[in-house]
């Protein structure tokens, strides 16, 4: 009733609702996790599996009527962070009709601080090889004032982020002005600028009209 149509199921740490990824027991939806997911279907509100457990994700997509996005996330298969998805994961969500939002946050696209527009178009299409042009996105995670951005994070995780994340304060981040050279770079890769147009926005909006009421 107030306006929220997109909601994460978890931030890297167990809730109510379920498991975040950085918990070593991945145990999954929790009953109200479970009813959460029939309400969300009802009022018309995304889903979204980004920060989830690998369980908790699954087990929604599986369980939602409407499609389940991963709003900010990349492909464990080229990146293996614990934030990341496996290739089970992308083509669950593909499977709901959602879409995968490549980041641009340093720690997770690799291990060499690579943030540039060819990174990023690499990740997008390991996406789509997988799974079709119509389940890739972006949705670089960008911030621009990192250091609070980590402060704040730091104080949700309960004072220390796991060390399994390679996280630290001055980790590279792909800005918004490098959106012309995602685009460049995925032309140069044989991509049509429909597809292009799609994945820089076109996936989102083809699957808000299809969960928003």
């Amino acid at each position: 009733a107030r306006g929220v149509r997109h909601m994460r199921l978890a931030y890297n740490l167990r809730n109510r609702g379920g498991e975040g990824c950085f918990e070593p027991d991945d145990a999954g939806l929790s009953l109200f996790g479970r009813r959460l997911i029939a309400q969300m279907n009802r009022c018309g509100m995304l889903i979204d599996g980004s920060h989830a457990g690998v369980r908790t994700s699954l087990q929604a997509m599986e369980l939602s009527s409407a499609p389940v996005i991963f709003s900010h996330a990349n492909p464990a298969g080229l990146c293996p962070h614990p934030r990341n998805l496996s290739d089970e994961q992308i083509r669950a969500c593909a499977a709901t009709g959602g879409v995968v939002g490549i980041l641009g946050i340093s720690n997770m696209l690799g291990t060499d601080d690579d943030v540039s527009p060819e990174r990023i178009a690499t990740h997008v299409d390991y996406c789509v090889q997988l799974v079709g042009i119509e389940h890739g996105g972006l949705a670089l995670d960008f911030v621009y004032d990192p250091a609070g951005a980590y402060q704040w994070a730091l104080a949700q995780a309960g004072g220390e982020l796991p060390k399994s994340g390679n996280y630290r304060v001055d980790m590279p981040l792909a800005e918004p002005e490098c959106y012309p050279g995602i685009t460049q770079a995925l032309l140069a890769r044989g991509y049509t600028p429909a597809q292009v147009r799609a994945v820089l926005g076109e996936n989102w909006l083809r699957v808000g009209a299809a969960v928003w009421k």
